[in-house]
């Protein structure tokens, strides 16, 4: 078994996972939800989910409550929502620098379809052979343009389904071939699209959560439907941690994710 098959384990121990992502501050700053990355951590290592995803230096600041859950490092950002370039993402930590402060993985952002989607693809490639060097596993992930009008904000011109599933699958498939091990990316909407993104990813693809949904009920409800799909996992962070209850959703999402049970049994079994 390879370094980065023994490190994947760590983070998909079923064969799935749950991923507490927790970087926004990068783009955002202040968040409701984040104001304590340590309470927050604290709570996520009392429930039954896999992992973190945050950048290095707040691994450091949390690493005394952090458990048994493992860690994916954001190695790219130095765009906030201030700035006038936000596809502009450049690398700020090294995958020398993520494994020398424990984490399992690291993690890229990459836009597709672009004006610096040649930049933010040579950014991933020569990460991924880097990684390679190290046995360190990459995810990448890869939101298409169709998608960015809701990634940052309120969506403009939501695209059609159709758009977005071909936008998505092909987003999919390069960072793929750019050399990431898994991706991260939005859900399409649907099982039957989403499946066409699963089906020719030829990596394991986990959904990423996006803004808060309108329920908690209605997230659980596309994790089921995105397994059906083929999802191999949850990266879901302002949906869990905008809320009130957020070991509960935790729970319940482990619940759907690890156990198979339906979203409305779950969503009852944790009160949601």
């Amino acid at each position: 078994m390879s370094a980065k098959q023994i490190r994947m384990r760590r983070l998909f121990p079923k064969g799935r996972c749950v991923i507490l992502p927790m970087d926004h501050p990068l783009f955002f700053g202040p968040m409701e939800g984040v104001e304590d990355p340590v309470v927050l951590v604290r709570d996520t290592a009392e429930t039954p989910a896999d992992g973190l995803l945050l950048t290095l230096a707040t691994l450091r600041r949390v690493s005394g409550v952090i458990g048994q859950l493992g860690v994916i490092a954001r190695l790219d950002g130095t765009a906030t929502r201030l700035g006038s370039h936000l596809t502009r993402f450049q690398r700020f930590s090294s995958v020398e620098a993520a494994l020398a402060g424990g984490a399992d993985a690291c993690v890229l952002n990459v836009y597709v379809g672009v004006e610096n989607e040649d930049d933010l693809l040579r950014k991933l490639g020569e990460t991924a052979e880097e990684c390679e060097r190290w046995g360190l596993p990459l995810f990448a992930e890869m939101i298409p343009a169709a998608a960015l009008a809701g990634h940052f904000g309120p969506a403009d011109t939501p695209p059609s389904e159709a758009e977005l599933t071909e936008q998505v699958a092909l987003a999919a498939r390069v960072g793929a071939e750019h050399g990431a091990d898994a991706i991260k990316t939005v859900y399409t909407g649907s099982a039957e699209s989403f499946r066409q993104v699963t089906a020719t990813a030829t990596v394991p693809v986990v959904i990423a959560g996006g803004p808060c949904a309108d329920t908690p009920v209605g997230l659980l409800e596309m994790t089921e439907a995105g397994l059906e799909a083929g999802a191999k996992g949850v990266i879901y962070g302002r949906n869990v941690w905008q809320r009130p209850n957020r070991k509960e959703i935790l729970r319940a999402l482990c619940a759907v994710v690890h156990e198979g049970t339906h979203a409305e049994d779950a969503a009852k079994r944790y009160a949601l």
